[in-house]
C-alpha cells in the first residue's frame, strides 16, 4: 500500500467533507492545482475512503418506482441508476444487500434461490455482529451441470457468514423424472428439515429466469422433448424457484410442477417478503409474470428493465381492452 498516497486521499477528504473547505482552499493549503484535488476527491469516493449515506426519512422514491409499486401492490420497488462504470448485476447486487441490511432482524428464516444474480446479492451482504439465531436455507433443487456455474451451496453460506447465522442447502435436482422419486427424496431426516426451514422462511430472496436456452434448468438438460414442447406451447415466460409461469403468472405445466423440488408458489405467496432480484430485457416477460401472478411484493432492477417492463405492461393491457 502506498501509505503517502492514502495519507494525502484522507487529509484532503476530511478538508473537504468535514470542515466544508472548497477545493481552491485545499488546493491553497496544500499547495496543489484545484483540478488535482477535484481528483483525489473522487479517487477517495472510488476508493472506499470517502462513502456517502443518504438518510431518507420520508422514504422518497422516484415516479417509476411509485408507479410499479401502486400498480402491483407492491411493499417496496428498487429502481438502480444506469452507470457507464459498474455492471448492472453488480449494482444491483450492491442495492439488494442494502435493502436487506434494513430489514433483517434476530431470528429471522431467509429463504435463497441460486444463479449469478443471487451469487452477486450474496457476495455484497453487509456483516452484521448483532444478530443471532439467523437460519439461510436454499429454497429449490439445484442443477448437477457443472458446466455453468449456479452457486447454490456458496449462496447461502455467504449470506450466513455475513449475518453469523447457519447455512441450510438443498443438494437435490431441481427438477426429478417422476413424483415418486421426488416424494421417495423428500422422506430423508434431512431433506425435509431443509424444506421445512423453507417453508418457514419469513424473507425469501430469488432471481426470475428467463424461458429459452439462457435458461439454467434448459441448458442443463433437465428440459427436453415433451416436457419442452409443452411450456412453448403454454407460452412460458421463465420460472421462479424452477416453477415454469406464462406471462400471467400462472404455473405452466402441473405434471411437471409436481416433480419440481423446492417451495411451492402457494408456499412462497405466504413470505412477509417476497423479493425478486432480476435486470435484463431478457427478464422483462419473466418479471410482468411474477408482478401479474402476485408472486413478489419487492422488486429490485435496473431503470432500463423498469421502463421495459412497464411498456410491456401497459401494451398487454392496451391488447386486452
Amino acid at each position: 500500500m502506498d501509505y503517502k498516497r492514502v495519507d494525502l486521499l484522507v487529509s484532503v477528504a476530511r478538508l473537504y467533507y468535514e470542515h466544508n473547505y472548497s477545493q481552491s482552499m485545499i488546493a491553497d493549503k496544500l499547495n496543489l492545482s484545484r483540478p488535482y484535488i477535484s481528483k483525489l476527491i473522487a479517487q477517495a469516493r472510488e476508493e472506499g475512503i470517502v462513502t456517502i449515506q443518504i438518510n431518507d426519512p420520508a422514504h422518497t422514491e422516484t415516479p417509476l418506482e411509485r408507479e410499479i409499486r401502486q400498480r402491483f401492490a407492491l411493499r417496496k420497488v428498487i429502481v438502480v441508476p444506469m452507470s457507464m462504470d459498474v455492471t448492472p448485476l453488480a449494482k444491483i447486487g450492491a442495492v439488494c444487500a442494502r435493502f436487506l441490511d434494513t430489514i433483517v432482524s434476530s431470528g429471522d428464516i431467509i429463504g435463497v434461490s441460486w444463479g449469478g444474480t443471487m451469487f452477486s446479492c450474496a457476495q455484497n451482504a453487509i456483516s452484521r455482529q448483532d444478530l443471532n439465531n439467523i437460519i439461510v436455507v436454499q429454497l429449490c433443487g439445484g442443477t448437477s451441470n457443472i458446466e455453468r456455474s449456479i452457486y447454490a451451496s456458496e449462496i447461502p453460506k455467504l449470506f450466513a457468514d455475513a449475518y453469523s447465522g447457519v447455512p441450510y442447502i438443498l443438494p437435490l435436482p431441481a427438477i426429478v423424472d417422476n413424483i415418486h422419486v421426488k416424494q421417495s427424496m423428500l422422506t430423508d431426516r434431512g431433506v425435509n428439515q431443509v424444506m421445512e426451514y423453507g417453508i418457514k422462511s419469513n424473507i425469501a430472496l430469488f432471481t426470475l429466469g428467463q424461458f429459452g436456452e439462457d435458461n439454467a434448468l434448459i441448458h442443463a438438460g433437465y428440459l427436453s422433448g415433451y416436457p419442452l414442447k409443452k411450456l412453448n406451447k403454454s407460452e412460458a415466460v421463465g420460472d421462479i424457484c424452477s416453477h415454469f409461469i406464462d406471462e400471467n403468472g400462472q404455473l405452466c405445466d402441473e405434471e411437471l410442477d409436481s416433480r419440481t423440488i423446492g417451495i411451492s408458489l402457494e408456499e412462497l405467496k405466504k413470505k412477509d417478503y417476497r423479493i425478486a432480484v432480476a435486470e435484463g430485457q431478457k427478464k422483462v416477460r419473466s418479471i410482468c409474470g411474477a408482478l401479474n401472478g402476485g408472486h413478489i411484493n419487492v422488486l429490485i432492477t435496473d431503470e432500463d428493465t423498469a421502463q421495459s417492463v412497464l411498456k410491456r405492461l401497459d401494451e398487454n393491457s392496451a391488447e386486452k381492452s
